[in-house]
């Protein structure tokens, strides 16, 4: 293999890290209810990857570095042509420089959207279960309208007749949308798109996608952006590196609004990049399409092995192999425990981490659990071990 995606790297303990997934921090004391996290860690919260960039950002951000000057930055043309290179050849599009804006992470982003597109006392909707949206739309006195999507054991499909029922309400003016979505991996299907579109347009209803999923689906599957399905109109696309090339930390987003009415709105941005960002952008959509290809098949597999042991080995275990992203929703319903009983033996006994299900509002209650097959197969491997030793019967 080119890429050595089976290295196991010490995020906990090497110089340089700094990683809030892996330090002994509040929240990992939190989450493993300890005064110090155990030293045997795995950690499958989070999403973010355990694995080495793509080469040419590592070489691009280390000439930043050696530069040695990292002053007040200017985006170069170069910057904003990469972005339209990586979605015009990747996914079909036509983005140009002038339709781009630049915002510090995707919540960001969405918050922004949310401040710049919406009025105070206003609605957002959301389909629930969902990656957490409440701080984000709390901002500005909005308020979150949520609902619940229909699950069918563990695949998820829209209940039409709550959204529309929600974006008839004038109060409620924009919906927040994910592609691939986060966390049941779901991609919607043209005719989903179109249909979501519908409604939202019928009623004025602003459709925020967050997209920063987009490059990672399995290999028989294709996510095909709304833009491309129904056109620019009143569509706000937020895209971001922080997950496709593991460059969270450095809070690369671009947002692509090609309806001129919204851009008009939105104005020019006001966010400067740093220049390590600047730098791993350009390297990232112009020199690393090999890269992103070999890190989706390994994540193929990964998510193939993670699921096809839950199936033979904790039937009870609800988890459905998901069409994009690399994270598994995970029901533990049927096995009978309480959330309590659940976090015990996942955190406490395995010293397993993963996201509580609580937080992203599923409609059955507290005992989902969210894991990211974001580490090497040996870490994979061992997490699933321990998991099927302290929850199998």
């Amino acid at each position: 293999m080119k890429y050595n995606f089976d290295e196991v790297i010490d995020r906990a303990h090497e110089a340089g890290s700094y990683s809030s997934k892996w330090s002994n921090n509040d929240h990992m004391k939190a989450m493993f209810q300890t005064d110090e996290v155990p030293e045997d860690r795995l950690c499958f919260f989070l999403a973010d990857m355990d694995f080495r960039c793509a080469p040419a950002i590592i070489d691009a951000v280390k000439t930043v570095a050696n530069h040695g000057i990292f002053g007040y930055s200017a985006t170069p043309a170069e910057y904003f042509n990469a972005v339209c290179r990586w979605m015009n050849d990747r996914f079909g599009m036509n983005v140009k420089p002038e339709q781009i804006r630049c915002a510090h992470g995707a919540h960001s982003a969405v918050i922004e959207a949310i401040a710049k597109l919406t009025k105070p006392g206003e609605g957002i909707i959301v389909p629930q279960p969902t990656y957490y949206y409440r701080g984000d739309v709390a901002h500005d006195n909005r308020y979150y309208v949520g609902f619940q999507m229909k699950n069918d054991n563990g695949y998820y499909t829209w209940d039409w007749e709550a959204f529309e029922k929600h974006c008839k309400e004038p109060q409620n003016t924009a919906v927040i949308l994910q592609q691939p979505h986060n966390p049941t991996g779901r991609i919607w299907t043209e005719e989903e798109i179109k249909k979501i579109a519908e409604i939202c347009r019928a009623n004025n209803v602003l459709m925020i996608c967050d997209d920063v999923h987009m490059d990672f689906k399995r290999k028989e599957n294709k996510v095909v952006p709304f833009i491309n399905v129904v056109g620019p109109e009143g569509i706000v696309m937020i895209t971001g590196l922080g997950k496709t090339f593991n460059l969270a930390g450095l809070s690369i987003t671009n947002v692509i609004i090609q309806d001129e009415k919204l851009l008009e709105k939105w104005g020019q941005s006001r966010s400067m990049l740093s220049p390590f960002s600047t730098a791993a952008c350009i390297a990232a959509y112009t020199q690393s399409d090999e890269w992103v290809d070999a890190l989706n098949e390994y994540l193929d597999e990964c998510v193939e092995y993670v699921v096809d042991r839950i199936h033979n080995e904790l039937p009870k275990v609800k988890v459905h192999k998901p069409e994009g992203t690399y994270i598994l929703w995970m029901d533990f319903t049927d096995l009978g425990l309480t959330s309590e009983e659940l976090t015990k033996k996942i955190a406490g006994e395995a010293h397993i981490s993963m996201s509580d299900g609580a937080g992203m509002e599923p409609p059955e209650g507290t005992i989902f659990r969210r894991w990211c097959c974001t580490a090497p197969k040996s870490v994979l491997k061992e997490g699933i071990d321990r998991l099927v030793k302290v929850l199998g019967e």
